[in-house]
């Protein structure tokens, strides 16, 4: 009889279905990263002496990790004393968690069809029963609510970078667009946190007031700088609740509503050069003097976009608040959020509509911690205390 040789790094692609090779390749990259961390723990990699080693190897032990690629068995390394963990673990179950949480309670639910079936039992690598899908339920909804409802006091954030989010929910018997709200602070560190995260039926004042209320209650301070777009009812409830800081106008939201006053490719590229430039000054004058000059050129032809520049445009220019370019350059729009925005839709996108509030907000929730975790590494604004540095913040005339 003959045996297959497990030995081999990776299967070939000729041998194997696709999936496999993935898996096998996730696999890999999951066992390298997990020695890594141990090899850090220890303060030692193999037969090292150094006087910073922190204990001794004792083995492994096998562990299962479910993924979306299929189950992944490692080989978790293990110290005398006991007290080695893989963080890799924890970070990556919370939203894998959370995904599989929302395909089987679709499934549960009767909206689900023969193939999120078999997508869940891709996911899982096995099927779930109603009793294991609560239990997991009730463990995962403690740790992200205690996560959403933590204190704010222990650090001020200067900036904030807000922006919203839609999502399909069954709600009241029907698919009903459901806001997700994001708030990001940034520390006088330079480090973002996303602060938490809430739903709303719309980007109604009454939704984002609810927000900043919930923020305030849990301790938030030190606010003096929002960005975020030009919604009406966000506006409103970010003066009811942060008079006194500077609000900017999100450049790349502001350059979107400019190019749809437009039908013409000509006048899209003429107005797309024309505010990148005027963004691009060194003073908050130099690019009111450039607004007033792109204002003038464009009203033959333009009228309606140049009146309306010439009304709006001083809002997208609080970032001069900020007298370093590298500071404004990171401040002026809530791009940094938006990307995140893409890698959640990735994830939303296997479920395409979820069937309750509960289970959107429990994947966003892990989502937003799994992003934290990795924001926590590595610093946004490289400059330390970087608000401590600027010019005290002050309203914008």
């Amino acid at each position: 009889m003959a045996f297959e040789d497990k030995s081999r790094p990776l299967l070939a692609a000729g041998q194997a279905p696709a999936a496999e090779v993935l898996r096998e390749m996730v696999s890999m990259v999951v066992q390298d990263a997990i020695r890594a961390e141990f090899e850090r723990f220890l303060g030692a990699a193999p037969y090292e002496r150094t006087p910073a080693r922190r204990g001794h190897r004792n083995g492994s032990y096998e562990r299962t990790l479910k993924t979306r690629v299929g189950a992944l068995v490692l080989d978790v390394p293990r110290d005398r004393a006991g007290m080695f963990r893989a963080s890799l673990f924890a970070k990556y179950e919370r939203s894998e968690q959370a995904l599989v949480l929302a395909m089987v309670e679709m499934y549960f639910h009767g909206v689900s069809t023969r193939k999120v079936n078999a997508v869940v039992e891709q996911l899982c690598g096995t099927t779930i029963s109603a009793s294991e899908v609560s239990a997991l339920t009730r463990k995962l909804d403690a740790t992200l609510t205690a996560w959403r409802e933590r204190q704010l006091t222990d650090t001020a954030y200067p900036a904030l970078v807000v922006d919203a989010h839609v999502e399909q929910v069954r709600r009241e018997g029907h698919v009903r667009a459901t806001a997700a709200l994001w708030v990001v602070g940034v520390t006088p560190e330079g480090h973002r946190e996303h602060l938490g995260i809430w739903l709303g039926a719309s980007e109604s004042e009454a939704s984002w007031a609810e927000v900043f209320k919930d923020l305030t209650e849990r301790g938030l301070h030190g606010v003096s700088y929002v960005v975020s777009d030009d919604h009406v009812g966000l506006r409103a409830a970010l003066r009811r609740y942060f008079p006194d800081a500077v609000h900017q106008r999100c450049q790349v939201h502001y350059l979107r509503n400019a190019l749809s006053k437009v039908s013409s490719d000509s006048l899209h590229q003429r107005i797309r050069e024309a505010l990148r430039d005027a963004w691009s000054a060194t003073t908050r004058e130099e690019a009111s003097g450039r607004f007033a000059r792109i204002i003038d050129e464009l009203r033959p032809d333009a009228t309606r976009v140049a009146e309306w520049l010439a009304d709006t445009h001083g809002e997208t220019l609080a970032c001069y608040a900020f007298s370093r370019d590298y500071v404004r350059r990171k401040l002026r729009s809530t791009n940094g959020l938006e990307a995140h925005h893409q890698v959640v839709r990735r994830r939303t996108r296997v479920i395409r509509i979820f069937p309750h509030e509960a289970s959107l907000l429990r994947l966003l929730t892990a989502l937003a911690i799994e992003q934290n975790d990795q924001w926590r590494h590595q610093r946004w604004i490289v400059e330390p205390t970087f608000i401590e540095q600027e010019e005290p913040l002050k309203r914008s005339a």
